[in-house]
């Protein structure tokens, strides 16, 4: 069995306050492009991977940020949308990874995962690898969940029946899409809530 997790308040806090008041300082409400589980606008361009950074940084500022504002300063305010990823979470995650194979399933882009791979998942000395073998991305795949081409995907990837793998999740409907495709699902309660699937030696405990 495989399990895959999402990552955004599964994996990751978030702080969407942090981030909307980073980008007023810079002159744009994003609010209406921030959703609960996925962005809508430019943001989500950025996340099926339908424009690099440097555009991204462009159409935010045709958008209403300053023409002043600087790449770096715009991605440093986009960065702010996450807060890091706790040392108990990532040891129960190690231990998950020692029993199943693991995979993360993210709506996410490349300013995300960038931050995720060179400082969240290094932060007690580790790689993302030793914590999920592979990495399946909205920007890079080009597709979003819940579509349901994208759990086809994964699951050819992984080389598994969809039966066989495990997903969770804090977005019911993501979770009842990959139910429709085969998969089993969970919900996730966001942060640490899903723990209670887990006993402390990272083996399931199945409701």
């Amino acid at each position: 069995m495989t399990l895959v997790f999402d990552y955004g308040g599964v994996i990751v806090d978030l702080e969407p306050t942090r981030c909307i008041e980073a980008f007023q300082r810079l002159g744009l409400d994003i609010r209406p492009f921030l959703g609960t589980y996925r962005q809508g606008g430019v943001f989500s361009l950025l996340e099926e991977g339908r424009i690099d950074v440097p555009t991204f940084c462009r159409e935010l500022r045709k958008l209403g940020i300053r023409e002043e504002v600087t790449d770096e300063e715009i991605v440093k305010a986009w960065e702010d949308y996450t807060v890091g990823i706790p040392a108990e979470r990532l040891a129960l995650l190690e231990k998950i990874h020692a029993n199943y194979r693991t995979a993360v399933l993210s709506n996410t882009n490349p300013i995300h995962w960038q931050q995720a791979e060179e400082k969240f998942f290094t932060s007690c000395g580790r790689r993302r690898e030793d914590y999920f073998e592979q990495a399946f991305l909205s920007y890079r795949l080009q597709l979003q969940k819940p579509d349901p081409a994208l759990y086809a995907r994964v699951a050819e990837e992984l080389g598994e029946k969809p039966e066989d793998i495990l997903f969770f999740d804090d977005s019911l409907t993501n979770c009842e899409a990959a139910e429709q495709c085969g998969w089993k699902a969970l919900p996730a309660p966001a942060n640490s809530g899903w723990f209670k699937y887990f006993d402390a030696h990272g083996k399931l405990i199945l409701p």
